[in-house]
């Protein structure tokens, strides 16, 4: 099943390349179970010359001297161009149903009923005014925890401009990547996608120990600074 998934996932991106990934990435985005980094990986993929499966349609287009068109091969800065408005599309829309409030029937509002109460809820909102870009920041690069994070971004009230100010920059660094990845080892694509299968469930939980490791050396320092003053007055 999952391979027919991944299938047609591939074929979906494969004929309406700049579009199928800004939309893969919105249902990603929203709590659908697609990892981001597998459209990205093969969206760069696309775009080389070379070893593009466009690049292939197009040469057995031309040895065969058929004169059915085939798309071109997409461009690179343009792919990395879609990949950011899809996640911050993405991103945005998940923002606005925790704006919105917990009371709705989506996906994301559910997830926030079953583990969020009064004064859970505003220990989220007092966290979110004190730390507020560093956890959008962090969110962006853990998978399972998301949409959670960035529902509970809108919902503390954060501005819009400030999230999607956080959320591009950290985006910025991860779909580049993941899209040049996926351009630059379009020759060992199989292997790469391979490697990354292997290796994610060991990188991810190492970023994140690395992320809370560094947000609490912050809370702790910025705890101590707030301490000084008050150790003046007395």
């Amino acid at each position: 099943m999952l391979a027919l998934i991944e299938s047609q996932l591939t074929n979906f991106l494969i004929r309406f390349t700049y579009f199928a990934l800004i939309f893969v990435l919105v249902i990603a985005g929203l709590g659908v179970p697609i990892p981001e980094d597998i459209p990205l990986l093969f969206s760069g993929h696309l775009c080389s010359k070379k070893h593009s499966p466009i690049a292939d349609l197009q040469r057995e287009a031309a040895e065969s001297e058929s004169h059915k068109p085939v798309q071109n091969v997409p461009n690179l800065y343009l792919m990395m161009l879609s990949g950011m408005i899809g996640v911050l599309m993405g991103d945005s829309v998940v923002f606005f149903i925790g704006r919105r409030g917990i009371n709705g029937q989506n996906f994301v509002a559910r997830h926030l009923r079953k583990v969020l109460h009064s004064k859970r809820r505003e220990r989220v909102e007092h966290h979110f005014a004190r730390h507020g870009n560093l956890t959008v920041f962090a969110g962006r690069f853990m998978p399972g925890f998301r949409s959670i994070v960035f529902a509970f971004a809108g919902m503390s009230k954060m501005s819009y401009p400030r999230f999607l100010l956080i959320d591009g920059a950290a985006a910025a660094i991860s779909v580049p990547f993941f899209i040049w990845l996926g351009w630059h080892f379009a020759d060992r694509f199989a292997q790469l996608e391979s490697f990354l299968n292997r290796t994610k469930h060991i990188v991810g939980p190492i970023i994140l120990g690395l992320l809370i490791m560094f947000a609490l050396i912050y809370y702790l320092r910025k705890r101590r600074l707030d301490q000084k003053p008050e150790a003046r007055s007395q």
